[in-house]
């Protein structure tokens, strides 16, 4: 008599929680937008994706003018509103398939593929003044400072966020509150 012995296990959990670490490793726990590594997983995509295709990709980067004294003057728990007030304000204007996350502190990127510089720039200024027009809680008003750049056929990952890192410097430069594009 031949006996087989069949057993099961329930991997519903494990599944569960390979998927919270997956997002978890790829998101920004204040804002729960992309955070960097994710960010330059996408950008790499994009810049592969760009060069087989030959189409426009576009990197819009920007931060919060003066942040410090906004931490400084209200607190952190204040700064962590104005993050998470401003990532509602700009996630309206991303489309499907751009990814927008926190580079860093008070910095953000915005990958925009199939988009001219152009229409980036638009976007940019529209953003640039939607927050600008924003009250903050307990903050009231805050700017931010943008760069934009568009891919050239030479472009890594690394020149296009140099590019764009390089324009928010010169967004800085002229004053604030604006957008460069180079």
């Amino acid at each position: 008599l031949d006996r087989t012995i069949i057993t099961f296990t329930d991997i519903t959990p494990l599944a569960e929680e390979r998927r919270i670490l997956r997002i978890r490793a790829a998101t920004d726990a204040l804002t729960g937008i992309a955070n960097r590594a994710e960010l330059a997983e996408a950008l790499d995509r994009e810049c592969n994706r760009t060069s087989r295709h030959a189409d426009n990709l576009c990197a819009i980067m920007f931060d919060i003018d003066h942040f410090k004294v906004v931490n400084d003057t209200y607190g952190h728990p204040a700064g962590d509103v104005v993050l998470t007030t401003l990532t509602h304000l700009v996630s309206r204007h991303v489309r499907d398939h751009d990814t927008f996350g926190r580079y860093g502190g008070e910095e953000f990127l915005l990958i925009t593929p199939q988009t001219g510089v152009d229409e980036a720039r638009q976007l940019a200024e529209r953003l640039r003044s939607e927050i600008e027009n924003h009250s903050f809680p307990a903050i009231g008003q805050v700017t931010c400072s943008f760069g934009v750049t568009a891919n050239r056929p030479d472009d890594t990952p690394d020149t296009l966020i140099a590019r764009a890192d390089t324009a928010l410097y010169d967004a800085k430069e002229a004053g604030r509150n604006c957008v460069v594009v180079r």
